[in-house]
């Protein structure tokens, strides 16, 4: 007998009865959204069509992520994903009407138009839902998480208080303007990081041995560190330039860095560093036991 319903396509229905909001860490998944948009924001801040586009897309992203996350939380028939954003979206906002929901739907067809049909906004329409997809974003993150927009900062995920206290420093530099302060404090975090790195790859069991005027445990320490950096040549270049060596004092081994830094001229630039060793420092915290 046919079954007559095999390429029927899922139905959904949404039933009346909502889950609990799970109580996991939700923490990552609104960080990543967060650093998602202010991407999207410097894009907007330039007039080309591919700035434009990138800025678009990217505030719908998290926009939709945000709305998908959000009702994960309720039954539905069917599989979620296998539906569409403005039918998801409509369902959320039943549930608890949604901040801008009108101006949300635009900058939905605004993204498609651009995606599929190459027609970008200006540059004022765009900064326009850029700036909607914000106040969005701070409602929704207190509302559907209990979570505080501004309060969640990137430097949270550091896990090793020193060098997290000297980003948070660094960041608060770059806010006051304080470029020189803050390459100071940025930097220094970084070679703090390096050398927790440099102490998991060597051992200080080698330390009498030598060859020539090297000795082996730094040797093989700047080895491996470079075979395990072989594959992300930004990452190695920027510890490169952080000299790192093993001292005897006073009876204990001591590992030394120095910070051979240019001090950045103004915020754009300095910002842009100061998230690429964020960056660094988040990625790879994890890969080796910290012995601070």
């Amino acid at each position: 007998m046919q079954n007559n319903n095999k390429n029927k396509p899922v139905e959904a229905v949404e039933i009346d009865e909502e889950k609990e909001f799970s109580q996991q860490d939700i923490t990552p998944f609104l960080l990543n959204m967060k650093q998602i948009y202010q991407h999207g924001v410097s894009h907007s801040k330039n007039k080309s069509r591919v700035d434009l586009l990138l800025a678009i897309h990217n505030s719908h992203y998290v926009v939709e992520q945000i709305i998908r996350e959000r009702a994960r939380n309720m039954n539905f028939k069917g599989q979620l994903h296998e539906l569409g954003f403005d039918k998801i979206f409509n369902w959320v906002n039943k549930r608890k009407p949604t901040q801008y929901y009108s101006r949300l739907i635009e900058l939905n067809k605004i993204r498609n138009d651009a995606e599929h049909l190459n027609l970008i906004h200006n540059s004022d329409d765009v900064k326009f839902y850029v700036n909607i997809v914000e106040d969005f974003l701070k409602w929704s993150y207190q509302n559907y998480f209990q979570k505080d927009y501004e309060s969640l900062k990137f430097e949270d995920l550091i896990t090793d208080k020193e060098i997290r206290d000297r980003m948070i420093k660094a960041s608060e530099f770059i806010k006051n303007k304080d470029f020189k302060s803050a390459t100071e404090q940025m930097y220094s975090a970084l070679g703090i990081f390096k050398s927790r790195f440099f102490a998991f790859f060597a051992d200080p069991k080698l330390w009498n041995a030598q060859i020539g005027e090297f000795r082996l445990t730094t040797i093989l320490a700047d080895l491996t560190l470079k075979i395990f950096l072989a594959n992300d040549t930004d990452t190695l270049r920027k510890l490169t330039i952080l000299p790192t060596t093993y001292e005897l004092k006073e009876g204990q081994v001591m590992i030394n860095w120095n910070v051979p830094y240019a001090v950045l001229q103004n915020e754009e630039e300095t910002r842009k560093d100061y998230d690429s060793i964020l960056n660094i420092i988040i990625t790879y915290q994890d890969r080796f036991i910290v012995t601070p």
